[in-house]
């Protein structure tokens, strides 16, 4: 590609970017997230033919998902895990684990026969890339409402953001036992479990002393702790521990002054839109051929997420019964929205039917679950206040 390509793809995105943005600013239009406006634009646009830009794994993970996180974690009170921390646990490991269970068996029933038969690891790796939330599009469908009882949405931020230790040391484990055609027995789920537990908890530690050393050199300069909020990112993902985790912990520690946290909000909307637009731009990408068995294991991963969240939900109920109703469970359970991460992790695989199917069950999570998710928050009205 050469340079004035390169030049006017760029600016075609940056167009669509402040098309995204302004879109936002439409008081009528707020009805609709921006996150499906902008997923909905990039694919007309891909349709049309209108751009080659291709959604780079690496350049998320390392470089556009850290400012997002960043963000996010400087509006969170980590105080709240004192009263959230057993819930978020609960579904991001537990919750995660039985999912990936349940869509790993719905992927070989959906297989068998097929051109694309799987074997059982080939169905775990598979499962383990869809069944974890995703951690951007859950904190912009949070944002889209607000109650007077937060607990649910925080359970389901500190879900997205727990959930990625457990889903990247699955997807490794399963990479690595596939190359090495290694056998799959009991203790293996026990020992990932463990080691991501473990894994967590070196990360949050990390994060928190490196704020720890920041809130005592009380820098103010925003360019420092946008540094050192990458630095702790990829020291994190280098050491294969979680870097979402350490960021958002570091992020929720540390002391910013009120002029970076508004700095890299600015930064955090413009890169969280170009993330939605570039998603949709990849449909170009998809193969068709498979589109029937691609909505099957899209119903897996729906189905998988209600049955573990009503099954951990109602044991949950014992403990918060003021919290875990039948109507806040339905709308915990419709709130799997996959995204971005998902997609990154599924791109370092050569099969393009998971590449594929991947991208099918983002779409549909994003654009379906987060076009109706003004009706979904209805939901709670009689358990809680809508304000």
């Amino acid at each position: 590609m050469d340079h004035d390509t390169v030049g006017k793809e760029i600016l075609l995105l940056l167009l669509l970017v402040a098309m995204v943005i302004g879109f936002t600013r439409v008081e009528k239009l707020k009805c609709v997230p921006p996150s499906v406006f902008a997923v909905l634009l990039g694919m007309v646009v891909s349709l049309l033919g209108g751009t080659s830009v291709a959604f780079a794994s690496e350049v998320f993970l390392y470089f556009m998902l850290p400012p997002i996180l960043f963000h996010s974690s400087l509006k969170f009170k980590i105080q709240t895990l004192r009263r959230t921390g057993i819930s978020s646990v609960t579904f991001a490991w537990l919750g995660t684990s039985m999912s990936m269970l349940l869509i790993a068996w719905g992927i070989m029933v959906w297989t068998i026969g097929t051109r694309v038969e799987m074997s059982i690891l080939e169905a775990l790796l598979f499962a383990s890339i869809l069944a974890p939330t995703d951690t951007v599009a859950t904190i912009s469908l949070s944002k889209q409402i607000k109650l007077q009882d937060s607990y649910i949405l925080e359970v389901l931020e500190n879900e997205s953001v727990l959930n990625d230790a457990i889903s990247v040391a699955f997807v490794r484990l399963f990479s690595s036992m596939i190359k090495s055609h290694a056998i799959m027995d009991k203790w293996v789920p026990m020992e990932v479990i463990l080691f991501s537990v473990l894994y967590s908890s070196i990360a949050a530690v990390f994060g928190a002393l490196v704020a720890m050393c920041m809130n005592k050199l009380k820098a103010e300069d925003m360019t420092v702790h946008y540094v050192v909020a990458l630095i702790v990112y990829a020291s994190c993902e280098c050491l294969d521990l979680s870097g979402i985790l350490g960021l958002f912990v570091y992020g929720s520690l540390a002391n910013v002054p009120k002029n970076v946290e508004e700095s890299v909000g600015s930064m955090s909307m413009i890169i969280e839109s170009c993330v939605y637009l570039l998603l949709g731009l990849a449909l170009h990408t998809y193969d068709m051929t498979l589109f029937g068995l691609s909505l099957l294991i899209l119903i897996s991963c729906i189905v998988a997420r209600v049955v573990s969240v009503f099954l951990l939900g109602s044991c949950l109920g014992y403990f918060y019964p003021e919290q875990w109703s039948v109507k806040t469970l339905l709308f915990f359970s419709m709130c799997g929205i996959r995204g971005a991460i998902s997609y990154a992790l599924c791109q370092g695989l050569s099969n393009s039917f998971i590449k594929s199917t991947t991208f099918v069950v983002i779409m549909f999570t994003i654009v379906g679950i987060g076009g109706l998710q003004k009706c979904m928050f209805r939901i709670l009205l009689e358990d809680r206040q809508l304000i």
